[in-house]
């Protein structure tokens, strides 16, 4: 049987580390890089706009990924996103690059990024034996939390210290560094979806199809959804709220920094429990975890509770995206992993700028703490209706397979 800690796993866990912390000190760089030449606000946004354009298309990747073998989407977005990254650092070092061919690499390092993410969801479960499926997602979760957090704290001083370019240079090293690796990972030969070859729109329907047929996976998008949706208009209104009371941007800095190690903490204890919790169970727990958070901030909007409940608020966030990548690699077959993680990520990534233009009018007109409360209530009721999805589905497939680790059940 293959142990816990194998060959496959310590290289991939070694290549998430170094290519997470890259792509948040990128972030960084990039956000500056245009700051830099433009001093634009607006045109920080387009390009973060032109990162997150490609997320729309990230189901028809999700089909193309079920349909090779994994190695291809992996290694091949690597390269293409180090080649990307490497170009625009060195255009950056010999002066101004036009914003046009910023925000082109932007999108097509997206559009990389929306095959790497499915595939990589996808391959978690083939690096350790089923019944270490969890203690795996919770390693990997810590681990690429961790390296954001180096990353973030780095790229700031990278930034102040060098340059932009230089930052943006090292991500792409970072993903040449993930390339290699992965030439070295053994990835097995993954079982193909039974029935003709059909076209792209066909298979996501395919995907959609098996999500249909469990009450957990059904859900799965529309808990995410309202996790970013009630995510939004929080991550707007925490700046201005301490901003108000005399913390600034140090202060906010400050609690995303303990968010962080919330989220860290959340990996290691998924970890350590050895897949004696349920993940359908703990998602319900960060629910509550994260409603009860939210509205301790709403009774009392000062900075001392807010950076107070930071961690606490990250230990929650954890609890649900964690077991969720979990949840569903053992309940999808092999063949619809791609498929299905894509529509999650999907629902994901548009959840927050869907949320922020609908609620933009009234940001500046109610209350600040009405927020909290508001997301409180959208995360209490988030979590008794994936509660009682639990319990009306306690005798049925998905919950024996989640409970008893099979990675391919038939649902």
């Amino acid at each position: 049987m293959t142990p816990f800690w194998n060959r496959n796993l310590v290289l991939w866990t070694i290549g998430t580390a170094q290519s997470q912390c890259g792509t948040a000190l990128a972030g960084i760089a990039l956000s500056f890089l245009v700051l830099h030449q433009t001093g634009s606000a607006r045109q920080m946004a387009l390009t973060l706009a032109c990162t997150l354009l490609p997320q729309l298309l990230m189901p028809l990747a999700g089909a193309w990924v079920d349909r090779v073998p994994l190695r291809l989407p992996l290694i091949g977005a690597d390269v293409a996103r180090a080649l990307l990254q490497l170009g625009l650092g060195v255009l950056a070092l010999r002066g101004d690059v036009p914003l046009s061919v910023v925000n082109t690499v932007a999108v097509l390092t997206g559009l990389a990024g929306i095959f790497a993410g499915p595939a990589s969801n996808a391959a978690v479960p083939s690096l350790v034996p089923p019944s270490q499926l969890a203690r795996a997602n919770g390693l990997l979760g810590s681990v690429s939390q961790g390296a954001s957090l180096l990353g973030t704290l780095a790229g700031g001083w990278l930034v102040a210290r060098f340059s932009p370019p230089m930052a943006i240079l090292l991500n792409g090293g970072s993903f040449l560094v993930m390339a290699t690796l992965l030439c070295w990972i053994r990835l097995p030969r993954r079982t193909v979806a039974p029935g003709p070859r059909q076209h792209l729109f066909a298979d996501v329907r395919a995907g959609l199809g098996v999500m249909r047929r469990s009450r957990l996976l059904l859900l799965a998008p529309a808990i995410a959804l309202l996790l970013n949706a009630t995510l939004a208009p929080v991550t707007v209104v925490i700046p201005k709220l301490l901003a108000g009371q005399g913390s600034g941007a140090g202060g906010y800095g400050l609690f995303l920094s303990l968010e962080s190690v919330g989220m860290l903490l959340s990996g290691l204890l998924i970890m350590a429990s050895r897949n004696r919790w349920p993940s359908h169970w703990m998602i319900a727990i960060g629910l509550g975890l994260t409603a009860g958070v939210y509205s301790l901030i709403w009774r009392w909007p000062i900075p001392a509770v807010l950076l107070g409940s930071a961690p606490v608020l990250g230990l929650g966030f954890g609890l649900i995206n964690i077991p969720f990548q979990t949840l569903l690699q053992r309940l999808v077959p092999e063949a619809y992993l791609g498929r299905v993680f894509s529509v999650l990520g999907m629902v994901s990534s548009l959840g927050m700028p869907i949320s922020l233009l609908v609620i933009s009018p009234m940001l500046d007109v109610l209350p600040m703490p009405v927020w909290f409360g508001a997301a409180a209530l959208l995360q209490g009721l988030g979590g008794v209706v994936w509660s009682l999805a639990i319990l009306r589905g306690q005798r049925t497939p998905e919950a024996s397979a989640e409970l008893s680790s099979r990675p391919t059940p038939q649902l």
